[in-house]
């Protein structure tokens, strides 16, 4: 299956894209083996994934691609439908429906597993990114939630280092002079500390933090929340 860069996120050109990639996609394979030893998925688990991309690129969509039973998985995603007109032929065994990830189409506990990869930063400010993680909660029996650290600092949908530290107004302006207007949008990106996420997650839930390292910083959140 052939990776093709997604335009509209603006991926670096060049050496940057090059370097980045394989520390990018070291990251994700080591996500996706922490997914399998933790949740240990059974062949009948009923998966949800929110927030599915429309496009294969960098690390996206990754569950679809590696997990051993796609049929099992319901693909959520926010976007048009002829948006995603390639998933379908990409993944044929995955299901793909359309909706909010802040008021998932489902009951509770619906979902064996609920899986939200990188969803959270991009769900808009703090309340809504509580809405998502909580309704993430409340669909699945367990859930599997990661999002980038924000005192990391390279900011890996920019690959610009600490201009996520700035001021919203001046960081805009910065994001918008290096080409990167797209994140210029606070509903677009908006990183969290491990304070703030661990906030957004109900008291009934038990929950797990494992961080990510990257050259010995926290590069990454992954929490895992359990109901049962």
């Amino acid at each position: 299956m052939n990776w093709a860069r997604d335009k509209i996120w603006g991926w670096p050109e060049g050496l940057a894209w090059k370097i980045s990639s394989v520390f990018i996609m070291r990251s994700i394979r080591k996500k996706y083996g922490f997914f399998i030893s933790s949740m240990q998925p059974k062949p009948d688990d009923r998966i949800l994934d929110v927030g599915v991309g429309s496009h294969i690129f960098l690390g996206t969509n990754f569950l679809e691609q590696w997990y051993k039973y796609p049929e099992k998985i319901v693909a959520l995603a926010y976007g048009e439908a002829d948006e995603y007109s390639n998933f379908s032929q990409d993944f044929p065994k995955t299901k793909l429906i359309f909706g909010d990830g802040k008021a998932i189409p489902f009951p509770d506990n619906y979902f064996d597993i609920v899986f939200c990869n990188a969803v959270v930063e991009h769900a808009g400010k703090a309340e809504e990114q509580k809405r998502l993680i909580r309704e993430t909660i409340r669909v699945g029996k367990k859930a599997f939630i990661t999002t980038p650290n924000f005192w990391f600092p390279i900011d890996t949908h920019t690959l610009l280092p600490f201009v996520h530290y700035l001021p919203l107004r001046l960081r805009f302006w910065v994001y918008k002079i290096f080409g990167k207007e797209y994140f210029a949008d606070i509903n677009r990106l908006n990183l969290l500390t491990e304070k703030e996420l661990l906030s957004f997650f109900p008291e009934e839930a038990k929950v797990t933090l494992i961080k990510q390292r990257f050259l010995g910083l926290v590069s990454g959140f992954i929490v895992i929340a359990n109901k049962q």
